[in-house]
């Protein structure tokens, strides 16, 4: 019986049954990638909100609170005590991107299992960091933004707001930690986008456009600084791959998605060789068509028949040639 398991565990799906399971998650998928898509657009405009008012250290200040000779409200206090009053805010955009990454995340699970079921020799790789860098991202940024949120609201009740205490409650080993976690679950999940997104290019899940699009917003997933504050690349590709998953794409599906097979898009060398092949059958079949085909703009002259010559004169009859010489 265990044999038999194995067995059956080890057979690949027909590709009836990958298209019936993938009709059941079809909505979810879609809705996650959207929703991504959505969710990463709110939180660029929060972080945009969140540091529109955020207070600016100067170097002289910066230098006087190192030195402990600040005696008013240092530019640590001010960052503390910014966000007290923009703790919701703060919190938000640092909520929301995470939120984002996450059902990233889970969308790139679904694009994943779906080109597992046409190419089984798939590796692990962009799976397993598509699930523990969208899982990474969240919770450390859910308990990175907690923590800070409470020492924040401490530092604020407080009666002693100096400088030191402010530095405390920015540099704290439990906060700044879930900050750098919250980063490298973020990098993780674009190794995985990047992975997933060529995966699925190779067997034609993803058109060449979409699928090299997706590398690069993987890329630029790891270096953020490149995106700027609107990342418009990435929700752009989010909000097609949802598209994709709901049977939406402009212009008709890819095969892929239709058959529940692998459909390779062609190689540029296959692509090469096809146009190469291509003009030499133009070129072959050009003299032929030319021989066959009539000259354009000039109609043929028509058949004339032949001039009929013209009619024999009668000859005079003898008895008029009398005549004449009688008269003369």
């Amino acid at each position: 019986m265990s044999t038999s398991a194995t067995y059956t565990c080890a057979v690949a799906a027909t590709p009836d049954e990958t298209l019936a399971e993938e009709r059941q998650r079809r909505t979810k998928a879609g809705a996650a990638a959207i929703g991504a898509g959505v969710l990463t657009l709110v939180g660029s405009l929060l972080v945009l909100a969140a540091s529109r008012d955020f207070p600016v250290a100067r170097l002289l200040e910066t230098l006087r609170s190192s030195l402990g000779l600040d005696t008013g409200t240092g530019p640590l206090q001010q960052v503390v005590l910014y966000f007290d009053d923009n703790l919701v805010l703060v919190a938000a955009a640092r909520i929301v991107p995470a939120i984002a990454t996450g059902l990233t995340g889970y969308a790139l699970v679904m694009l994943y299992r779906s080109i597992k079921a046409r190419d089984p020799q798939v590796g692990k790789a962009a799976l397993i960091a598509s699930i523990s860098g969208a899982v990474l991202t969240v919770v450390a940024a859910t308990v990175g933004t907690t923590s800070l949120a409470i020492q924040v609201t401490d530092f604020a009740g407080s009666a002693q707001q100096s400088e030191d205490a402010a530095r405390d409650v920015l540099s704290s080993p439990f906060t700044s930690g879930a900050l750098q976690l919250t980063l490298l679950g973020t990098l993780i999940t674009a190794v995985g986008l990047l992975l997933t997104a060529r995966s699925a290019m190779k067997v034609g899940l993803l058109t060449r456009f979409m699928g090299v699009l997706g590398m690069i917003v993987g890329a630029l997933f790891l270096i953020p600084w490149l995106e700027g504050s609107f990342p418009f690349v990435r929700i752009f590709w989010l909000l097609a791959l949802g598209m994709l998953f709901l049977h939406r794409w402009p212009g008709g599906m890819p095969p892929a998605w239709v058959t529940g097979e692998a459909h390779p898009w062609p190689t540029q060398q296959e692509l090469r060789e096809q146009r190469a092949a291509a003009q030499a059958e133009r070129s072959t079949a050009a003299p032929e068509d030319k021989a066959r085909r009539p000259r354009r703009g000039r109609a043929e002259p028509p058949e004339t028949p032949a001039p009929e010559p013209p009619p024999r004169a009668a000859k005079a009859h003898s008895s008029s040639k009398k005549k004449k010489r009688k008269r003369r």
